[in-house]
């Protein structure tokens, strides 16, 4: 596995053969099988980045729609490097799309009102993927600590926490410093 691993074109030089395609029927027929490795590489990876931005109902064409995009502008546009990056900023560049072409949907007296001109697309999208990153990281920490983080955040003072919650405060004060040592560390690598 390891040797195979090894022998295997890397995805600079994948995105190479494709950004060929035009120079003959052989490399076109090599451009396709370029893609189509890069797509293993990568698209469960992207699904599961989609899946956190996208309603499920669209995710399947966003998804394929990206890997259009990827097809269609990786000859003149990956200039080396990491390709993965290079695919996310595809990847949101074409949600930042979609989100300027949707159409304002009527408010119900229970939703949150958002000032959308606080903000740009590109900051929301960012916004919300930091958001689902920690979400992911609280669940991480247990129950107890999450809680705890939680209750912190929000205001409640050591002293209520503890009572509500049984800790004593020696301990409440050493399991929310782990837990955010934790949170930082996990966010950190995953917004890498």
């Amino acid at each position: 596995m390891a040797s195979q691993r090894v022998n295997a074109p890397s995805d600079e030089q994948l995105a190479e053969a494709v950004a060929r395609r035009d120079q003959s029927p052989q490399h076109w027929n090599r451009a396709q099988e370029a893609c189509a490795q890069l797509y293993v590489r990568h698209a469960r990876k992207l699904l599961a980045f989609l899946a956190a931005r996208v309603h499920c109902s669209d995710l399947e064409d966003v998804h394929q729609e990206v890997w259009e995009r990827v097809w269609h502008y990786l000859p003149r546009g990956f200039r080396g490097g990491n390709f993965r990056a290079w695919l996310y900023q595809i990847t949101r560049n074409y949600l930042i799309d979609l989100s300027r072409k949707r159409r304002v949907e009527p408010l119900h007296d229970e939703q949150e009102l958002v000032d959308g001109r606080r903000h740009g697309p590109e900051e929301l999208l960012i916004d919300q993927e930091r958001l689902v990153i920690l979400q992911q990281c609280m669940t991480h920490l247990g129950k107890e600590a999450a809680g705890l983080v939680q209750a912190r955040l929000a205001g409640e003072s050591y002293d209520q926490i503890c009572r509500r919650l049984g800790l004593k405060p020696e301990r409440a004060h050493r399991m929310f410093h782990r837990a955010k040592e934790q949170l930082q560390k996990c966010v950190q690598q995953a917004m890498a």
